[in-house]
């Protein structure tokens, strides 16, 4: 056992002795070589050196940092295309959705969610078949205005689908997919393209003063006209109608009633009755006149009956006679004169010649 354990430490020895006596130079320069060697856009991160030969660790990756992800447009929605044939590649056929405006929108406001799908080439050589309208969250659909155009830009055609809406209330708002097909117009090929769904915020309710401003002059428009019509309309009651005068039988008739009752007029003043006889004949003046000029007179004050008589060209004679029996009869009722005799028998003598008179 002696001599075994003796003959392992001397090759213990041995070896460190002709570790020992490598050169420190060699060693040094076939660091400097390996390192070289390395590649050195990945550079080890250590490097052991034992018994005269270089080894290098794989050094830990750094961690890339991640590709920032696509910020999409405020009111922006991209869609997924499908082709079924094809032939619709040549088209380089996109899809999008935008709002207009695309920010800011308030609730009560009325916007736009446009659907466009745009393709290389003319208007002929595709036809899209409109969209059924998407589901909406706190928005109501007010109508849907198709249309074709041609970009001035880049010159793509485009089928336009503009959904316009109104917002409801202040908050949350959703507009969901759009799904729509469309085809080549020789036949030869179709597709399809579902537009992502919409989500944004709508602001609080703010007044619209233009709007404001033309209600309030619109109804002050409405309410001049009606001020114009109701004020015409009283202009035109006001105004009196024309008289028409009486047919020659009427008069007749009339003018014999009134001769009856001139004769019993005498039974007043014997009676003491004096106020009531010129009540009575004042009538009977009006009467007489009414007879041929409508029963429009009896409204008249004697002023005013004379100068309608005048103007309407009225027999001056009789006139005058009807005037002088109203004068009268006015200052009997409405100034306190006391009558003679005399001039009662005289205006009852008028009164009978002017039933005599032409008229």
């Amino acid at each position: 056992m002696v001599k075994i354990a003796a003959r392992n430490l001397l090759a213990v020895l041995l070896v460190c002795c002709l570790a020992g006596l490598v050169p420190a130079q060699n060693t040094s320069e076939k660091v400097k070589t390996n390192i070289k060697a390395l590649d050195m856009e990945n550079p080890p991160t250590k490097v052991d050196v034992l018994a005269g030969k270089s080894l290098a660790l794989k050094p830990t990756p750094t961690p890339e940092e991640p590709e920032p992800a696509e910020i999409s447009k405020p009111g922006h929605s991209e869609a997924t295309i499908k082709l079924s044939h094809p032939g619709l590649e040549s088209f380089a056929i996109r899809g999008e959705g935008f709002l207009v405006p695309a920010e800011s929108i308030h609730a009560g406001q009325s916007f736009k969610y446009v659907v466009q799908i745009s393709w290389e080439g003319k208007l002929g050589d595709i036809e899209v078949d409109e969209p059924d309208p998407p589901l909406l969250t706190n928005i109501r659909l007010l109508k849907v205005v198709p249309s074709n155009k041609v970009s001035p830009e880049n010159k793509r055609a485009i089928a336009e689908f503009a959904y316009h809406l109104k917002g409801l209330d202040k908050g949350k708002a959703y507009i969901g997919m759009v799904d729509a097909k469309y085809r080549m117009k020789d036949g030869n090929g179709n597709g399809s393209f579902r537009l992502k769904e919409l989500r944004f915020d709508l602001m609080a309710s703010q007044l619209n003063w233009g709007k404001i401003i033309l209600t309030a002059l619109a109804a002050a428009g409405c309410l001049a006209a009606l001020a114009v019509i109701y004020f015409g309309i009283r202009i035109i009651m006001r105004r009196k109608p024309p008289i028409q005068p009486a047919a020659s039988d009427e008069i007749s008739s009339a003018h014999e009633r009134i001769r009856g009752e001139l004769a019993s007029m005498r039974l007043f003043l014997i009676d003491g009755e004096v106020r009531s006889f010129y009540d009575k004949m004042t009538k009977l003046a009006k009467g007489f006149i009414a007879a041929t000029e409508g029963n429009e007179v009896f409204k008249m004050s004697t002023d005013e009956m004379l100068a309608y008589l005048t103007d309407k060209n009225y027999n001056p004679e009789n006139r005058d006679r009807i005037f002088q029996i109203l004068e009268l009869c006015d200052r009997v009722k409405f100034a306190g004169h006391m009558p003679t005799q005399s001039e009662s028998d005289q205006i009852i003598k008028e009164f009978e010649t002017l039933l005599k008179a032409p008229h």
